[in-house]
């Protein structure tokens, strides 16, 4: 099995005395330790033909297997504390449910006559080889938890178990990669850090790592040929440094900056109940993004003031029945109890180009489809489905402020639609004389340059407006930032996109409209100053990111940030305007300060 088993061959690299590379900084942190080797990268997958008469057997074993795995998944998920990474081990139990994954394992047991191991390897695998070719980093990450799936079934059905990873507490774990099984054990045994060979800023390692607040560096290749149990590393998660057998010195060195970051994240923290208030008075909300209730619970405890960007579409994923009106109405509820008196932002479902939906079956296989039939588009398409998660919505603004964010909008006519969806579900709710809110704040994401350039036009409708960085930078510099042959012209600070966040700023304060805005721009200290000295007055970040924003901005004034956007207008290139911004930034800003939040810009590396 090739995605499956998690590696194929690999040559055994002689030993260096010193080994030194660099990876992915996943998780925020500095420590210095000693390893413990994890390698789990072979699984032996039995092939055998099976008679007619043994079929029945292997389905009932592959059922059987698919139980165990469930409760062992909900086992485990019972022992880590509420957050996204338990939302990472439900979606590997509907992965495990999938009918369409589950069809496939029996076909292939039925039809082509194989053994229950060698048909969940080859269907697990083909599903991998799909994920591998996805446009969204995410998406492609995604095919390393059917990997754990594949080799969680494997193993129960040959009543095999990988045993406890059971690393001392303090200990460095380095491994090719991590199942959430195994980083539920580096939560109960206190490892200090964690190093894998595979994995980004999003693979479900980082996510689980970031919320399990453990110092963490993704894909450093060739690391476990170079290391063995008992190493003393260097783990700097700032940067992405690994240092294997660092000098004495080096050593040294490392475990000063460890207590350093250490003082720092406490002093975060202390800060992290205060309001975002520059030192001459002017308030920043700081709100958070979230794609499921579990992730509340760290928004709530970073110090966000509600959320900004509630991602509903998460809610069609991995699942083959749409959400009911019902399944909108409660999941909103509760999502705005829990969040009380602050705010939440339910953006209507954003599926399509690197959110596939399976319920939307007609949206795939399209040329370009980050300019198809996505998001608003989609939604207004599928007018049943979209008027179910309104009237949902509308019924939950009873229970707290919402707010209704359309996604994608490029035209008035496009606005002007998708508000008289919003009112068709009103008085659908009315006609039915279902309780609901009157009135609802309704806003629009600015993603694309056509609602920039007419943000002026598009204010007069609505409420409220958002900026989305992601999309509006890629589609107005004409570049994939997941594609590595152009993403180093991904350019936050290029000229074109500062004026166009400065053309939506000004609409907003001219016709006395709040404009916010989300997007890893808004969560990078870096650009934190730019974004205040534009004029806005709202960001929406990942829950983590909160507290670092906060510490910055309690120690900017406005002032400040405004006279750096003067200095930025003189420089026509996004080089110039890095430049500027950097050099300002590391002169008044401790590095840990600049990096905390999980900055991924190309600038800040």
């Amino acid at each position: 099995m090739s995605a499956a088993a998690g590696s194929g061959p690999h040559t055994v690299a002689p030993l260096q005395d010193r080994f030194e590379r660099r990876g992915v900084a996943a998780s925020p942190g500095v420590v210095v330790g000693l390893a413990h080797v994890v390698d789990r990268r072979r699984v032996h997958v039995p092939r055998r033909h099976v008679s007619k008469h043994e079929i029945e057997g292997e389905v009932k074993r592959f059922r059987v297997a698919t139980r165990r795995a469930l409760e062992d998944l909900e086992g485990i998920k019972g022992r880590l504390p509420h957050g996204e990474h338990r939302q990472i081990l439900k979606a590997q139990q509907l992965m495990l449910r999938d009918p369409d994954l589950v069809q496939d394992v029996e076909t292939r047991i039925r039809e082509d006559g194989r053994n229950a191991e060698w048909a969940v390897a080859q269907s697990t695998d083909a599903v991998c080889e799909t994920l591998s070719k996805a446009s969204d980093a995410r998406f492609r990450e995604r095919q390393f938890d059917v990997t754990f799936i594949a080799e969680r079934l494997l193993r129960t059905l040959r009543d095999e178990h990988p045993g406890e990873v059971a690393p001392p507490a303090g200990c460095l774990v380095i491994a090719y990669d991590l199942s959430p099984a195994d980083m539920a054990q580096m939560h109960d045994h206190g490892v200090a850090g964690l190093v894998t060979e595979i994995g980004g800023q999003t693979s479900h390692t980082a996510i689980m790592a970031r919320a399990l607040e453990i110092p963490a560096v993704a894909g450093v290749e060739g690391l476990i040929d170079q290391v063995k149990t008992g190493d003393l590393v260097v783990v700097d998660a700032v940067h992405g440094v690994v240092i294997v057998r660092p000098t004495e010195h080096e050593a040294g060195v490392f475990r000063g900056e460890a207590r350093r970051y250490r003082a720092f994240e406490d002093r975060v923290q202390k800060e992290h109940g205060l309001l975002a208030t520059t030192e001459d008075g002017f308030h920043v909300a700081l709100r958070a993004n979230v794609a499921l209730n579990e992730d509340l619970e760290s928004a709530v405890f970073h110090g966000a003031e509600g959320v900004g960007l509630y991602r509903t579409e998460y809610i069609y994923l991995n699942r083959s029945d749409p959400p009911s009106e019902e399944e909108h109405y409660q999941i909103a509820k509760s999502a705005l109890q829990r969040c009380a008196p602050y705010p939440v932002t339910f953006r209507t479902f954003d599926l399509g180009s690197d959110k596939p939906c399976e319920l939307f079956a007609h949206a795939h296989d399209e040329a370009n489809p980050a300019m198809g039939l996505r998001s608003l588009r989609l939604a207004l398409r599928e007018e049943n489905h979209f008027l179910a998660q309104l009237r949902g919505l509308l019924r939950a603004a009873l229970h707290g402020p919402a707010r209704i964010m359309l996604p994608l909008v490029g035209s008035l006519d496009e606005l002007q639609t998708g508000l008289a969806m919003i009112n068709e579900a009103r008085s659908q709710l009315e006609h039915a004389r279902v309780a609901h809110a009157g009135e609802v704040p309704t806003g629009i994401m600015i993603e694309v340059p056509s609602a920039a350039l007419i943000a002026d036009v598009l204010v007069q409708h609505v409420d409220f407006m958002s900026i989305g960085t992601n999309d509006l930078i890629q589609y107005t510099l004409a570049i994939d930032r997941e594609n590595d042959e152009v993403n180093y012209l991904y350019q936050p600070l290029h000229p074109a996109i500062l004026r166009l966040l400065r053309m939506v700023c000004e609409a907003g304060v001219r016709y006395d409209v709040p404009v916010s805005i989300c997007g890893e721009m808004a969560a990078d200290p870096l650009f934190t100053w730019v974004l205040m000295g534009l004029g806005l007055r709202e960001f929406s970040v990942n829950p983590a990111a909160v507290p670092v924003l906060k510490n910055l901005i309690r120690a900017t004034t406005m002032a400040d940030a405004e006279r750096m956007v003067r200095e930025v207008d003189k420089t026509p290139t996004a080089q110039g305007a890095e430049a500027i911004v950097l050099a300002e930034m590391r002169e008044r800003f401790p590095e840990h300060l600049l990096h905390g939040a999980g900055a991924s810009s190309a600038t800040a590396g």
